[in-house]
């Protein structure tokens, strides 16, 4: 329910030089946040989509991805040269280490996530040997930037994609507040239903 706007201002105040925005099953809110950044941050375009096994991003895709099975959405990611991000491991019962297995990272930290879910998630990285990467998961402008993933310099999102490939450091691992995440997710689910999935 943010502004991009007001995801563009709290990404700039808070001195991030890239942020993906991922909507649920949609590319309108990373394009229409690209519009308003003009380059500063960098817009990762992409979405967090529903899928069999449970939600998957996909990161560096421009196009919608329009299959729900696990297997062939991480092909349909790749297919655009994208990257797959398993987010909150720990909390998809159907996901198996040879599902997870396919993917390029794994979300080893998300903001919104217990402390539990998450050590869960970071052993799931090192036990399929992918890099582990932190998110916001932000739902609300005030948790943008409470997970953050930090690379060597890079200029533009294809030199982002290839670092988060190598050595992605998590530098930021703060919980948001449950409070404010459920609440604001109480709040979409009664004025957009958004979790009519």
């Amino acid at each position: 329910m943010s502004r991009p706007t007001k995801i563009v201002g709290r990404a700039r105040h808070l001195g991030l030089a890239a942020i993906a925005v991922t909507d649920h099953d949609s590319w309108s809110g990373c394009r229409e946040a690209r519009s308003v950044a003009d380059g500063v941050p960098l817009i990762v375009p992409g979405a967090e989509l529903k899928t069999d096994k449970g939600d998957l991003l996909a990161l560096f895709v421009e196009e919608p991805i329009l299959t729900r099975r696990w297997a062939e959405a991480v092909d349909a990611i790749h297919a655009q040269g994208g990257l797959a991000v398993v987010p909150h491991p720990a909390e998809s019962r159907a996901l198996r280490p040879d599902d997870i297995g396919l993917a390029d990272a794994v979300e080893a930290f998300n903001a919104k996530c217990s402390k539990a879910s998450n050590a869960r998630a970071s052993e799931l990285a090192r036990k399929v040997g992918l890099p582990g990467i932190a998110s916001s998961d932000a739902h609300s402008i005030a948790s943008i930037g409470n997970g953050r993933t930090s690379v060597p310099d890079f200029q533009t999102t294809e030199e982002l994609r290839r670092l988060l490939l190598k050595n992605p450091i998590v530098s930021k691992a703060e919980m948001t507040n449950p409070i404010l995440h459920y609440g604001n997710a109480a709040l979409c689910f009664g004025l957009k239903g958004i979790w009519k999935r």
